[in-house]
């Protein structure tokens, strides 16, 4: 009729884009697996912002377009949310360890490492001074009964080229937690503005140094 008009969609807050909050119309229903994914990668592209909110459970649901509270009905705590990050980040650095661990051939265990390093520091990178929430915070560390924690590949790495005679006879867990504080001190040295090439090679050099195989295999 002739002067009535249907009434709109209800206006909700939506995503902060260059520093405005743009309007979006009611917030989708999702699937639950969804709409955890969502709040994941909302959290990913906060944390690779150069932003610091005052609140960052009220940043992420900002940027997923959910409402705050959806938060906690999937996370517990902004800790939660960031070990669910890092398992998604060590998950992605660790692809170069998986993906030779399942090939029959024998390892190149210097070339899977330093691919290895090579992904970790993009990671490192990637998220810049926010890295340090994700890896050096408060969020409930990895557990290496969990087959992808970045200690349990590279220990699975290791254990197989002891096997295998392309890595010498260690102790494998201590090789392995050294190996992995050594990348992480290489990553954070290149983001404080040091040359890539050269931490990359020190960490190898450092790992050879240990790792390398017995001396009648290099004969």
């Amino acid at each position: 009729m002739s002067g009535v008009h249907a009434p709109h969609a209800p206006l909700s807050e939506g995503p902060l884009r260059d520093g405005l909050r743009t309007p979006s119309r009611q917030r989708r229903r999702l699937p639950r697996g969804d709409r955890h994914e969502e709040l994941v990668r909302g959290a990913m592209r906060v944390l690779r912002s150069e932003g610091n909110p005052d609140n960052w459970v009220a940043a992420v649901t900002s940027e997923a377009d959910a409402a705050k509270g959806t938060f906690y009905v999937y996370f517990p705590s902004w800790e939660a949310m960031l070990a669910t990050v890092r398992q998604r980040l060590v998950d992605a650095a660790g692809a170069p360890i998986r993906s030779a661990l399942a090939r029959s051939e024998p390892l190149e265990p210097w070339a899977v490492l330093a691919d290895a390093c090579s992904s970790f520091i993009d990671v490192v990178l990637e998220y810049g001074r926010h890295h340090a929430l994700i890896f050096h915070g408060t969020a409930p560390t990895e557990s290496m009964a969990d087959p992808n924690s970045a200690e349990r590949l590279l220990t699975a790495l290791i254990e197989r080229g002891v096997a295998e005679g392309s890595l010498g006879q260690v102790d494998v867990g201590a090789a392995a937690r050294l190996l992995l504080a050594a990348v992480h001190a290489a990553a954070d040295a290149v983001l404080a503005g040091g040359e890539r090439r050269r931490w990359t090679d020190a960490c190898l050099v450092l790992a050879r140094g240990y790792l390398g195989p017995p001396v009648s295999a290099r004969e």
